[in-house]
C-alpha cells in the first residue's frame, strides 16, 4: 500500500476544513472521515476482484497510536500513520476516541427499530437510510439460534455493526440486542460480548397448555395453588376494573385472573429473577417478550404481567405482547385490521400507564398495520423488530445475478422445508400453494420474492441453505457470499427500499401499503 499517498490524503483532509466533496483520492470513504484536532481517522474503500475491501487509516501522535493493531506504518514528523484491518482490537481502540461508536441503551429514544443483520453486510445501507430520521437503530440483534445457523458469534455481530457505524459516521446512537435469550447462560454470554440490550424470551416459563383447559380444569388448577397466592390474586384482580385512561379500562373476570396467573406468572417471576441478577447490576436495556404464547395476549394478561412487575419496582424499556392476528415471517399481517387497531389502543394505554413502550416482534413486512402503530404510538413511541427479510433482499440480488443458483436454492429449501417446521409458525407448506420448483424458470425466478409462500420457504430455510454441504464443501454458501459482495451496491439499494417502506408508514409519511409499494418496490 502506498503509505506516502495516504499521508498526502491526510494533509488534504486537514486542509479541507470539513468539506470533503472534492478529495483527490476517491478511495477515501468520505462518510468515515473523523478529524480530532490534528488527528485523522478514516476507512479506505478499495475494489479488489469486484469486491470492496476496507482498510482503517489512523494518523495520530506516535505515542498514542500504539494501541492500534497496525499492518503497516509510516512516520510523518511527530505523527504516525498506520493502516490496519477492521478487527476487534482496532474497533475498541477507536471507541476510546469516539464514544458514539459504542452501542448504548434505547432509553430516552422515542422511536427505535431493530434491524437484525444476519449476514453482516446490511448495516451500512441501513445507517444511510436512518440518518436524519429521528429513529435509533438496533443494528446488532441476533438470537442464539440465529448465531448457530449462520456460524457467527455475538462478537461478530457487534463488530460488523460497530464498523458500519464508524464507516458511515453515524454519531446519534445505536444499540446491540442480545435477542431472545432464554436462560442465565445466554444472558451472561450476551452481556460479556457487549450487548447493551437484553430481550428475554420466556418460552419455557409461559404455560401455553393452560389455554386449552376447560373452565372446570382451569378453576381446579388455580385453586391448587397455595392459599396465600390464591387469596392475593383474587383480592388484587378478581372482578376489578382498572381505569387506565379516559378511553381504556381492563376488567378481570374469574377466567381472566386464572388464565393470566397460570399462563404468565412463572414468566413474571423469571423476568424478576433476570432483572435482579443481570439487568439492574449491569444497567441494561430490558425487553420482555410475551409473544411466545399460542393465543393473543389479552388486555387482562398484559395488565397482569405489567402490574406484577410494577409491584416489584420493575419498569422494562419495552414489552412485546402477542397481538391479535398473525405476525408470520416474511409476509404481511394476517387478520382483521380493525380489530387489531381496537385492541392495540388498549395495549398502548397499558404501556403508557406503566411507563414503557410496546415492541412489535416479527415486524418485517407487516405493512398493513404500520400506519396504525405509528399513529397510535406517536406520542409515546414504539419499538419494531425486523430481521430475516434482509436475507430475502440478499436473495433478490442472487436471483438477479445468477438465476440458476437461485432456482437451485429454492428447490433445496422447498424439498427440505420440514426441517424448520417446528421453529416457525407459517402457512407455506410443500403440500400447499408454494410454487413447485419445476415451475420456476429464468423468466419467473424473480417472482419467488413476490409470492407469500415462496418468501416463507426461502426465509425460514436460511440456516439450512447456508450450511448445506456435500463432500465437506458448502453447496451454496461460498457462491452466495461471493455474488452478494460483488453486488453490494445493488444489495444496498434493495435494503434501503425495503426498510423505507416500513419507516414511511410508521412515521406517517405514507398511509397505505400500496402507496409505499408503488414508491419503493424494486422493478427488477
Amino acid at each position: 500500500m502506498d503509505l506516502q499517498k495516504l499521508v498526502s490524503d491526510v494533509h488534504e483532509i486537514l486542509a479541507a476544513n470539513g468539506d470533503y466533496s472534492n478529495l483527490s483520492d476517491k478511495e477515501v470513504y468520505v462518510n468515515s472521515i473523523q478529524v480530532d484536532r490534528k488527528n485523522v481517522y478514516f476507512d479506505l474503500h478499495q475494489t479488489v476482484d469486484k469486491q470492496t475491501v476496507k482498510t482503517l487509516v489512523v494518523y495520530e501522535d506516535r505515542d498514542d497510536v500504539k494501541d492500534f493493531d497496525a499492518r503497516e506504518s509510516i512516520q510523518d514528523y511527530e505523527k504516525t500513520l498506520i493502516v490496519g484491518d477492521l478487527n476487534e482490537q482496532n474497533w475498541h481502540a477507536l471507541t476510546k476516541r469516539f464514544a458514539w461508536l459504542k452501542p448504548t441503551s434505547r432509553h430516552g429514544h422515542k422511536y427505535t427499530f431493530g434491524l437484525g443483520d444476519r449476514l453482516g453486510l446490511a448495516s451500512n445501507a441501513h445507517l444511510r437510510l436512518f440518518k436524519g430520521r429521528g429513529i435509533m437503530p438496533v443494528l446488532a440483534q441476533q438470537s442464539i439460534r440465529e448465531l448457530l445457523l449462520t456460524n457467527r458469534t455475538e462478537t461478530d455481530v457487534l463488530l460488523d455493526a460497530g464498523w458500519a457505524v464508524f464507516d458511515e459516521g453515524f454519531t446519534t446512537g445505536w444499540a446491540d440486542d442480545g435477542d431472545h435469550v432464554k436462560n442465565p447462560h445466554e444472558v451472561d454470554y450476551a452481556i460479556k460480548a457487549g450487548c447493551t440490550m437484553i430481550t428475554l424470551d420466556s418460552t419455557e416459563k409461559i404455560h401455553n397448555e393452560v389455554a386449552d383447559l376447560t373452565d372446570d380444569q382451569l378453576d381446579a388448577k388455580f385453586n391448587a395453588l397455595d392459599d396465600d397466592l390464591v387469596k392475593y390474586f383474587n383480592d388484587t384482580y378478581l372482578d376489578k376494573t382498572f381505569q387506565i385512561n379516559d378511553n381504556a379500562s381492563v376488567h378481570f373476570s374469574k377466567k381472566d385472573v386464572e388464565q393470566s396467573v397460570l399462563i404468565f406468572y412463572g414468566a413474571v417471576r423469571y423476568a424478576i429473577f433476570i432483572y435482579n441478577k443481570f439487568i439492574k447490576p449491569y444497567n441494561l436495556d430490558f425487553e420482555i417478550s410475551m409473544d411466545e404464547a399460542i393465543v393473543p395476549t389479552t388486555p387482562a394478561n398484559h395488565y397482569f404481567f405489567a402490574n406484577e412487575l410494577h409491584r416489584k419496582g420493575i419498569t422494562p424499556e419495552t414489552i412485546a405482547p402477542r397481538f391479535y392476528g398473525e405476525f408470520q415471517k416474511a409476509i404481511d399481517y394476517i387478520g382483521d385490521v380493525k380489530r387489531f387497531e381496537r385492541e392495540f389502543v388498549i395495549h398502548e394505554a397499558i404501556a403508557e400507564h406503566f411507563g414503557y413502550k410496546l415492541s412489535i416482534h416479527s415486524g418485517s413486512d407487516k405493512l398493513s398495520v404500520y400506519e396504525i402503530i405509528g399513529r397510535l404510538s406517536n406520542k409515546h413511541g414504539w419499538h419494531v423488530k425486523t430481521a430475516g427479510t434482509n436475507w430475502l433482499e440478499a436473495l433478490r440480488v442472487i436471483a438477479h445475478a445468477d438465476k440458476k443458483l437461485m432456482r437451485d436454492i429454492y428447490k433445496f429449501a422447498y424439498d427440505n422445508l420440514d426441517d424448520v417446521a417446528s421453529f416457525y409458525v407459517f402457512n407455506a407448506q410443500t403440500d400447499g400453494t408454494a410454487p413447485k420448483p419445476e415451475t420456476i424458470t429464468d423468466d419467473n425466478v424473480m417472482d419467488l420474492l413476490k409470492n407469500d409462500d415462496s418468501r416463507q420457504v426461502l426465509h425460514t430455510m436460511y440456516g439450512s441453505i447456508l450450511n448445506y454441504q456435500k463432500s465437506y464443501r458448502y453447496v451454496f454458501r461460498d457462491k452466495f457470499f461471493k455474488i452478494l459482495k460483488e453486488n453490494q451496491a445493488q444489495y444496498d439499494k434493495y435494503l434501503i427500499a425495503h426498510i423505507a417502506e416500513h419507516i414511511d408508514l410508521l412515521q406517517g409519511k405514507a398511509k397505505t401499503k400500496d402507496e409505499v409499494k408503488t414508491k419503493y418496490e424494486p422493478t427488477d
